[in-house]
């Protein structure tokens, strides 16, 4: 008996080895994916105050106000992308000196801001913003919200009509801090590396695309991002004059905070 003891034992001691080992190579996989050039966003946290992160989000919509000089600015990285989902134009900004530009010229009409709602988040995004354009006299409700690299520039800035059902997330989720969030920004490979660039040509952002069909189009897009938005300006006039409007069944604003 006291053998059968001592070898029961034995193994027991066996399986808690291997036990530990397997959760050992699962938090050193981990770790070594977050330290990856293809890593994800969600791999970073806060580097900044709450109080920057906010400031970043409102300098943001600050650039696109009539009134506003046009050397505020908030701080990007010279690779920041912006997708805005339907009715929007999907992609309509890559790179500082574009996004810098197409925001100036937003300022040609008339516009200001009946509701500027920015939050701090410690995930990604660590700011998300519900806002009320209003564009010479026309209300357009947008839900926004926006990534951030260890050095506090902005990578990644994604963009809803704020509708029920055109936003991401269920109309009870205000802030989007649920599990089934559809958004873009935390699938994007690179956005969680040292300084959260990305790699249109790298393997590691090309693999991933294969089975994302949102991954494929803004690798598609990016690669004559001028050119795409231009074009979809020209062709997509109905859709834009439109966007603002209540879609059916929708109310506006759908949530009094």
């Amino acid at each position: 008996m006291k053998k059968v003891k001592n070898y029961t034992l034995f193994f027991f001691g066996l399986s808690l080895l291997g036990c530990s080992k397997d959760i050992k190579h699962a938090v050193t996989t981990t770790e070594l994916y977050c330290n990856s050039d293809s890593a994800k966003a969600t791999c970073l946290s806060p580097t900044q105050t709450p109080d920057y992160y906010i400031e970043q989000g409102i300098k943001y919509f600050r650039t696109m106000e009539t009134s506003v000089p046009n050397s505020v600015q908030p701080n990007y990285s010279d690779l920041v992308i912006r997708w805005e989902w339907p009715p929007w134009l999907l992609l309509t900004g890559y790179k500082r000196d574009f996004l810098i530009a197409s925001d100036i010229l937003l300022k040609l009409n008339p516009t200001s801001y009946d509701t500027l709602d920015c939050q701090f988040f410690n995930k990604q995004p660590f700011c998300r913003c519900h806002v009320i354009f209003n564009y010479g006299g026309e209300p357009c409700p947008i839900y926004e919200e926006f990534t951030f690299n260890n050095q506090g520039e902005i990578t990644f800035i994604e963009a809803w009509s704020d509708y029920p059902s055109l936003i991401p997330m269920d109309k009870k989720d205000y802030w989007a801090e649920g599990e089934n969030v559809k958004r873009l920004s935390t699938k994007v490979p690179g956005l969680g590396n040292a300084t959260g660039r990305i790699n249109p040509a790298a393997t590691w952002m090309k693999e991933p695309a294969k089975t994302d069909t949102d991954l494929t189009d803004l690798l598609n897009r990016i690669k004559n991002p001028v050119q795409t938005y231009v074009l979809q300006l020209l062709t997509h006039r109905e859709e834009l004059s439109n966007g603002c409007f209540v879609p059916a069944g929708d109310e506006f604003p759908y949530h009094h905070p």
